[in-house]
């Protein structure tokens, strides 16, 4: 609990400190030769301070995160992420697309690291608890959502106690509001006096939301793919010399800067100048464009946790774009700027369902910034569209694509490599009652009765599955008849042909692998064997019993030969 009200203060500290040190201090630090002093300060830590210690040199950020949970063999510590903050901050304050929630994760989870004791550092629980907390902290600071920022490391698949991470989110959002309180220059958004409660009630409303949810998700895949190629090409050129990828991306940076300054300032206000009409369409492009070419070069190049806001930004600034542009069109006049407003809210939340695969959390952090009702189903809709869009288009996010390039495959928050090594008679279960496929419906109650599991499997004589039978579809057949004759002619096959559920089925020789997204069809997977024989039943809960077994061996196994 300590270690959770710490991580929430530091993010809340950070986020503010940028806020305060964005005003000018002499200087303009939006000006295009303060990237080339952070370029400078960024490449002397990279090769005086992360190159010589142990542990990969390439950082991309929210990967890390993830490669920090699963990949134990890997070396980290917590002067690694602490530099990595800084680097965030440094970029954040100096008019870089990087958001305020990039140095507060990692600074945030660089403590985290540095506080726990030294046998944590083997319990994946623990691990995931950390990063959780971590990132979420730094969302509820950045955007003063901390219902989303827990919600959002559900949707990664991050894990970890909800209590910590919670309590984490909650304690950087009073944090941000009590020093607001007293620090009146720290900046506060206002999107709420934008959104004045707009519902999408007309056709040609309704037009105008296809239409920015199918561009937007156009443009969300054009951002994976120009992301991936930068760092790609990054790497290719400085294999080894990682300070020398900071220095071409942080000259390019520069060059983007220098062209049109305007498009560097802080992503939040340039959101809510946009989505409160104050800015032309043909500058919104343009602020659009060098918001599109910073995150990649950003991204590419330095690494950062902080991508949340940039990207939020870039949809927001696509959709209401895109609105002003077919607006004519479609004969839309009245109550225009709040259209506008909404369909930039959505373009937002679209941007972040497709591009990071978390439409729920967007929904959320639309409604939790505009503090308006109107905007979450829209902004929902908009953000699982676009997921779908980009899943057609054999496109993977962002952070799995990354993952991908370094090794690491995860199914639905595990690690590929450990459920590939435990076989799914490792993991089922055998104590199930089973029925035969002509056995009347008044012997099936009585089985289910003393059942451990809401669930019969059906077999014929030779023992094949035939199907299983849930408790409610036993019920049913039950109480319709209980105790007429029909009850002993009704068998379990007339069950199962009346109910047309089809179960997925599993080998037992399969990898757990093979279940992933499985359980989203159903609770109980049959495991059947070569010969179509039922061999026992899989819950989701004996496979999460079975690999964080699997996930303590080898962390024991780890930690014996580091000895």
């Amino acid at each position: 609990m300590v270690s959770s009200l710490l991580t929430g203060l530091v993010a809340a500290v950070v986020v503010s400190l940028a806020s305060v040190i964005r005003h000018p201090v002499g200087i303009e630090l939006g000006a295009p030769i303060v990237l080339l002093a952070v370029t400078l300060v960024a490449m002397f830590l990279q090769r005086f301070t992360i190159d010589r210690h142990p542990g990969d040199q390439r950082y991309d950020g929210l990967s890390d995160l993830f490669i920090h949970i699963h990949l134990l063999s890997a070396p980290d510590s917590s002067a690694r992420w602490t530099v990595r903050g800084v680097i965030s901050f440094l970029l954040r304050v100096a008019g870089g697309a990087a958001g305020p929630e990039g140095a507060a994760t990692e600074l945030a989870h660089g403590l985290a690291i540095q506080t726990r004791s030294q046998s944590s550092h083997w319990f994946e629980q623990r691990r995931r608890t950390d990063v959780g907390s971590a990132l979420a902290a730094g969302i509820a600071a950045a955007f003063g959502a901390p219902f989303a920022a827990v919600l959002m490391t559900i949707e990664l698949g991050i894990g970890g106690r909800t209590l910590s991470v919670a309590l984490s989110a909650l304690t950087a959002f009073v944090g941000m509001e009590l020093i607001r309180l007293y620090f009146p220059s720290v900046d506060r958004m206002v999107f709420e006096q934008i959104f004045q409660g707009y519902d999408l009630i007309h056709w040609n409303d309704w037009l105008a939301f296809a239409g920015v949810v199918l561009s937007v998700s156009a443009l969300s895949i054009l951002v994976i793919r120009l992301i991936r190629y930068f760092q790609e090409s990054l790497l290719d050129l400085f294999q080894t010399q990682t300070w020398m990828r900071v220095v071409a991306g942080g000259i390019f940076l520069f060059l983007v800067a220098l062209v049109y300054t305007t498009g560097h300032a802080p992503s939040w206000h340039l959101l809510e100048q946009v989505l409160s009409a104050q800015l032309p369409t043909s500058q919104i492009l343009l602020i659009a464009a060098a918001q599109l070419l910073s995150i990649a070069l950003v991204i590419a190049a330095f690494g950062t946790v902080g991508i949340f806001w940039p990207l939020f930004a870039l949809g927001g600034f696509a959709g209401y774009s895109v609105f002003q542009g077919i607006a004519p069109l479609l004969g839309i006049v009245a109550g225009k700027a709040d259209l506008g407003a909404l369909l930039g809210m959505v373009g937002a939340s679209a941007m972040w369902g497709s591009v990071l695969g978390i439409p729920m959390a967007a929904a959320v952090v639309a409604y939790e910034l505009t503090r308006d009702f109107h905007v979450v189903i829209p902004c929902f809709i908009g953000a699982m569209v676009a997921r779908e869009i980009r899943k057609n288009f054999k496109t993977a996010p962002l952070i799995q694509s990354n993952l991908e390039s370094r090794g690491l495959i995860l199914k639905q928050g595990r690690s590929a490599a450990v459920l590939d090594s435990i076989l799914v008679r490792d993991a089922m279960v055998t104590d199930h009652e089973t029925v035969y496929e002509h056995e009347p419906i008044a012997e099936l109650h009585s089985k289910l009765l003393k059942s451990k599991h809401p669930f019969l499997p059906v077999v014929n004589r030779l023992g094949n599955y035939v199907g299983i039978l849930t408790i409610d579809m036993i019920r049913d057949g039950f109480n319709s008849e209980p105790d007429s004759a029909l009850s002993r002619l009704i068998e379990a096959k007339d069950l199962l042909y009346k109910s047309n559920f089809k179960m997925p089925t599993v080998k037992a020789g399969d990898a757990l692998t093979v279940t992933s997204g499985l359980f989203e069809l159903s609770a109980c997977i049959p495991v059947l064997a070569d010969d179509e024989r039922l061999l026992g039943l899989l819950f989701a809960h004996n496979v999460r019993v079975v690999y964080d077994r699997e996930v303590s061996r080898r962390s024991l196994v780890l930690q014996t030969s580091y000895k």
